[in-house]
């Protein structure tokens, strides 16, 4: 969810049995959260008491034109969510950018969820981080729309996945953790090339400043840390997952970075 290491990768080998016969399962790379699985044409995934209110935002993304989005297709005799698998190339966070067709095809799409989302009914549900429901200027976010949860077929979207940390949020939340894993990754190699990739974003996105995304990455991200210990406390699996590879203290330590390299970025944008 938050490090280099800390993605559910769909570029996984073929596993053309179909679901209900001699159902092959095949482990998608990463995923230190979910635990994902690929089984033919679709994904398994652990569930928990958010899961309902993900499925209903799914259910409802697929009524609408929003396309690159999982379909919800049922619970397996596992226990386990049912999601129509999503074909595409992950690129390897922290070893290869991504290109500026791909942050611009990331930022339209995301634009478009965020129109779209607008109109998901606001009433109080069991998300993983909370239960309310949205405030005004909020809507749903995917919360973790970063690259290492989505799929290209070249410089275009072709997916976005792993939904579970959805909920309420403001747009920009989802713009910060995109920026986080992307253009603001190692900030303190090349304030240039951070300054240009947030105005990539932002120019694609639309109406916002990229300063603003900027300024609100550490906030997002100190949240995220937050939100993290609080459900480690918890006991939530798929957190605790996340603690055994050093989060969310590597997250707190890259925002005392960030910080440090702020006014060399804002001065270049």
């Amino acid at each position: 969810m938050l490090t280099p290491d800390a993605f559910d990768a769909p570029d996984a080998p073929d596993a053309s049995d179909a679901p209900g016969t001699d159902e092959v399962e095949v482990a998608l790379e990463g995923g230190n959260v979910g635990g994902a699985v690929r089984v033919g044409d679709t994904v398994r995934r652990p569930t928990g008491p958010w899961t309902p209110a993900v499925h209903e935002l799914l259910d409802f993304l697929a009524t609408t034109d929003l396309p690159h989005v999982p379909r919800v297709l049922g619970i397996d005799d596992r226990g386990r969510e049912i999601l129509t698998y999503l074909p595409g190339r992950v690129v390897p966070i922290g070893v290869e950018p991504l290109t500026d067709g791909q942050v611009r095809s990331a930022m339209r799409w995301l634009r478009h969820f965020h129109e779209v989302v607008a109109d998901f009914p606001r009433e109080t549900r069991r998300w993983r981080f909370v239960e309310r429901a949205l405030e005004p200027g909020e809507i749903v976010c995917h919360h973790d729309s970063a690259m290492y949860n989505l799929a290209f077929d070249g410089d275009e979207l072709a997916g976005v996945f792993d939904w579970d940390a959805a909920g309420p949020g403001r747009p920009i939340d989802d713009l910060a953790i995109f920026a986080w894993n992307a253009p603001l990754l190692f900030p303190d190699r090349d304030p240039a090339a951070s300054a240009h990739g947030l105005r990539v974003m932002a120019d694609a996105y639309g109406d916002v400043d990229p300063a603003a995304i900027l300024d609100h990455v550490a906030v997002r991200m100190t949240d995220a840390s937050d939100r993290i210990e609080e459900a480690q406390r918890r006991g939530d699996p798929g957190m605790l997952r996340l603690g055994e590879i050093g989060e969310p203290a590597s997250t707190r330590a890259r925002i005392v970075t960030l910080r440090a390299c702020t006014p060399a970025i804002r001065a270049l944008l």
